[in-house]
């Protein structure tokens, strides 16, 4: 996910020895993407923050931001009005070295531990988006735990319907899936009305498939195997960041050159749902300084949700003066009532030089002996006066299915 600062214009307005600003931000994106799967076509793409801050009499400071693009979709306008709905905004209040923060947040896992996209940038997120790529920032709500339960248990006769019974509960009985009950239930089995269709189709995509016969199509003669290796890894890609309801608080503490993070996440407002549980908690430590003539991070992070799994991350980068910048990661995914974990291998290079920055990393998942890897390359040339061109490359070799190839080209405006 982009979270990007740039210069703005601010109003300021101050009573005694209190003060607050707001200030606006924005993003704007134009140029073409692509790839093997998409034909090549127009890119657009706007966004708009809103940052507050103000300080107390006593010292404390204080700020909110809104995102709005991420503030209201066409099916749920005005969500961050809502208070128990995450919709693109956060709080937070600050003393000292510590600050409290609640709302669309990342969770101490991804706070702390650097990705390993160090240098560039595209339009598309080519170089975050392939299947390699370790998404410790979550899943803004696109592979949830509860959208994964809801979709098999709102589809479990379409998966016997296609043929694929064998595959598919060999699988989930592996995994012990919360919704192995309801997709092998024969009772289920039933024709389908436009309304459960419509249900189903919006169900797939509420985890990230087209529709219904994309899901189909996707795993469609497919082994046991090879299908519990791809719902075993896609709970894993994302650190469990994004798995509950998207609203989450977080206390951070940073002394010297050490910085350290706790994290919950609710599952469903604050409910403990059946096997699945109500919070997923996150840890998180990390040191920033120079060995030699190299700036070094060193991270480490552990998420969990108690009836569904735990991941542990380590995390190394490194920058010199001349330009150049390197990393490492490794996470463990334990899934709960699974002999076999999920591991994940990552890592990345990056380069600036006056006005030049690119980037390029690699990652592989590997579950059972299944693997899934992929690669990125993003490069960003400055325009100057908040003007960039950018491009990047993405491949992803998946388990099921062909291989997929991406990319975007255009230019970043920044306001």
């Amino acid at each position: 996910m982009k979270k990007i600062l740039f210069a703005t214009t601010a109003l300021v307005a101050t009573a005694g020895v209190a003060s607050a600003e707001v200030a606006l931000t924005g993003l704007a994106e134009m140029g073409v993407f692509g790839g093997n799967e998409a034909d090549t076509q127009f890119f657009t793409d706007l966004d708009v923050t809103f940052t507050m801050t103000g300080e107390a009499d006593n010292g404390l400071t204080f700020g909110a931001t809104i995102d709005l693009d991420e503030a209201a979709d066409r099916g749920e306008p005005g969500r961050f009005e809502s208070p128990n709905t995450q919709g693109g905004e956060n709080m937070f209040i600050s003393w000292g070295g510590m600050t409290f923060t609640m709302g669309d947040t990342d969770g101490a896992f991804d706070r702390i531990l650097p990705e390993m996209a160090l240098a560039g940038g595209s339009l598309a997120d080519d170089e975050t988006i392939h299947a390699g790529f370790q998404h410790a920032d979550g899943s803004d709500g696109n592979f949830s735990i509860l959208a994964l339960d809801d979709f098999f248990t709102a589809q479990s006769a379409r998966a016997i319907a296609a043929g694929n019974l064998a595959a598919t509960e060999a699988a989930f009985a592996a995994l012990a899936s919360p919704s192995v009950n309801d997709l092998l239930n024969l009772e289920n089995i039933r024709a389908l009305d436009a309304a459960a269709l419509e249900e189903a189709n919006a169900a797939a995509q509420d985890i990230g498939f087209d529709d219904l016969a994309d899901y189909m199509d996707t795993f469609a003669g497919a082994s046991a195997d090879e299908i519990e290796a791809v719902l075993a890894i896609g709970i894993a890609g994302y650190g469990l960041d994004g798995f509950g309801d998207g609203q989450v608080a977080r206390f951070d503490y940073a002394y010297d050159a050490f910085s350290f993070s706790l994290s919950a996440e609710q599952v469903a407002d604050g409910n403990d749902v059946d096997d699945i549980g109500d919070t997923v908690w996150g840890v998180g430590g990390a040191w920033s300084g120079a060995v030699s003539t190299v700036d070094l991070t060193v991270a480490l992070g552990y998420q969990t949700l108690s009836d569904i799994a735990s991941v542990t991350g380590l995390a190394v980068t490194g920058a010199v003066a001349n330009g150049f910048s390197a990393g490492f990661d490794y996470s463990l995914t334990d899934l709960d009532d699974v002999d076999e974990d999920v591991t994940h291998w990552g890592v990345g290079f990056g380069y600036e030089v006056g006005a030049l920055a690119v980037g390029v990393n690699w990652g592989m998942f590997e579950y059972d002996g299944e693997e899934q890897s992929g690669a990125g390359l993003a490069a960003a040339y400055d325009l100057g006066g908040g003007l960039a061109a950018k491009f990047g490359y993405g491949h992803s070799d998946y388990i099921i299915g062909d291989d997929v190839n991406t990319y975007s080209l255009g230019l970043a405006m920044s306001f």
